[in-house]
C-alpha cells in the first residue's frame, strides 16, 4: 500500500492508503523521494486549478516530484532511457490520448490507480510521461527545486549577456528565476519584494542577488534608477503571486527597448495598465509558461544550482500540515524560502 494525501476541492484533506499498482504497458511505478510543495497546490487545495483543462477532484496533489524508478516496462526503460533505481526528476505534464494532463492537478484519484500526484509514497507513471536521470550525491528533497527552476530557465530567455535583471517576488519562483538569470548571462540581479518578506529578501543576497529592494521601505523606481546609473533594467521578470499591480511596477523599472516577462498569477484584474507603454516604449510582453526540464536537470546535475540553499525546510508525510502551513504563512514567526515533502 501507498501512504497518500488526498485534496476534496473544498479545503479539506485526507490520508489515504492505495494499493501499488502493476506498470502499465508503456509505463512505470516511481517511489517518491520527495515532492516539492507549491502556491498552485494551495489553489489546488481550495479548489481551483490553474490549467486550461480544468483539473480534477478528489486528486492528490503534489508536481515538483523526484523519486526513484521501482518498476519498470521494457517499452518505457528504452524510451526514457532509465531503468529500475536510477533517481529521476518528473516532467509535469502526461501526453496521454485523453490530452496532456499535469501530475498533481489533472487526475482523480477515483480513476486507475489513483496515484498521480507527488504527495503519496508511489507515483504511476503513465505512458506518455517523461523523466530526466539526477544526480546521487544530493538530498532528494533539495532536487526538487528542478520543476520551479524548469520554469525559470524559459522566463530568462529574454535575458541576454550583461543585462541588468529584475525579479519581482522572492517566492521559490523567484528565488529559482535569480539562479536561472545569472546562468543566462544576467550582470545585476535585483529582487524586489515587501517588508514581511525580510527573511527571504535576506535569503536571495546568499542565493545570488545582488540587491535586494523593500519596496515597503523604499522607492523600488528610484532604487533601480540609482542602481543601474538611470539606464533601468533590460529585463524585469514579474515572479510575484496575488497582486497585480506588480504588473504596472515592471512597466516603470524596464528601459526603453526593454522586456517584461509576466509570471506570477493574479488571479483578478489589473487597474491602470496603459497599453500605450509598449508601442511608445518599445517593451516587448512576454507569457511565463512553458517548462525546460531537462535545462533545469543539467544546471542542477553540473553543480550551478545552490540546490541547499534553495530547500527551505522539508517534513516526512506524517507532518504535513505543519508543511502546509508553512507554505501558506501561517505559521507564527515562521518563514522559509521553499517547502518540500520527504515521502521516503
Amino acid at each position: 500500500m501507498s501512504r497518500a494525501i488526498v485534496f476534496n476541492g473544498d479545503e479539506t484533506w485526507e490520508l489515504r492508503d492505495l494499493p501499488v499498482p502493476d506498470p502499465q504497458p508503456g509505463g512505470a511505478v516511481l517511489r517518491v523521494e520527495a515532492t516539492g510543495l507549491c502556491h498552485s497546490d494551495i489553489d489546488h487545495f481550495r479548489g481551483h486549478v490553474h490549467t486550461s483543462w480544468g483539473g480534477a477532484f478528489p486528486s492528490i496533489p503534489g508536481h515538483e516530484i523526484v523519486g526513484r524508478i521501482e518498476r519498470i516496462t521494457p517499452e518505457a526503460a528504452d524510451k526514457w532511457g532509465v531503468a529500475e533505481g536510477d533517481r529521476v526528476a518528473v516532467w509535469d505534464i502526461a501526453f496521454t490520448p485523453a490530452g496532456h494532463r499535469i501530475y498533481g492537478h489533472d487526475f482523480s484519484v477515483d480513476e486507475g490507480s489513483g496515484l498521480y500526484g507527488g504527495f503519496a509514497e508511489h507515483l504511476e507513471l503513465v505512458p506518455g510521461s517523461m523523466v530526466y536521470k539526477l544526480r546521487d550525491d544530493l538530498p532528494a528533497d533539495q532536487l526538487t527545486v528542478f520543476e520551479p527552476l524548469s520554469c525559470a530557465v524559459t522566463w530568462v530567455k529574454p535575458v541576454a549577456d550583461g543585462d541588468v535583471v529584475v525579479i519581482e517576488g522572492p517566492g521559490h519562483m523567484g528565488m529559482a528565476t535569480i539562479v536561472a538569470a545569472k546562468a543566462a548571462g544576467a550582470s545585476t540581479v535585483i529582487v524586489t519584494g515587501t517588508a514581511k518578506d525580510r527573511f527571504r529578501l535576506d535569503c536571495a543576497l546568499r542565493i545570488g542577488a545582488d540587491h535586494v529592494i523593500d519596496v515597503d521601505a523604499e522607492d523600488p523606481v528610484e532604487r533601480v534608477r540609482e542602481i543601474t546609473g538611470g539606464a533601468m533594467a533590460g529585463v524585469v521578470i514579474d515572479a510575484a503571486a496575488g497582486n497585480p499591480v506588480t504588473v504596472n511596477l515592471a512597466m516603470d523599472l524596464v528601459h526603453k527597448g526593454g522586456h517584461v516577462v509576466i509570471a506570477g498569477m493574479k488571479d483578478r484584474p489589473l487597474e491602470g495598465f496603459h497599453s500605450d507603454w509598449i508601442p511608445t516604449r518599445r517593451i516587448t510582453l512576454h507569457p511565463g509558461a512553458g517548462l525546460d526540464a531537462a535545462g533545469a536537470v543539467a544546471l542542477i546535475n553540473e553543480g550551478k544550482v545552490p540546490t541547499a540553499e534553495l530547500l527551505g525546510d522539508s517534513f516526512p508525510l506524517e507532518r504535513f500540515e505543519e508543511a502546509f502551513a508553512l507554505l501558506t504563512r501561517s505559521t507564527p514567526g515562521r518563514d522559509s524560502v521553499r517547502v518540500a515533502l520527504r515521502l521516503s
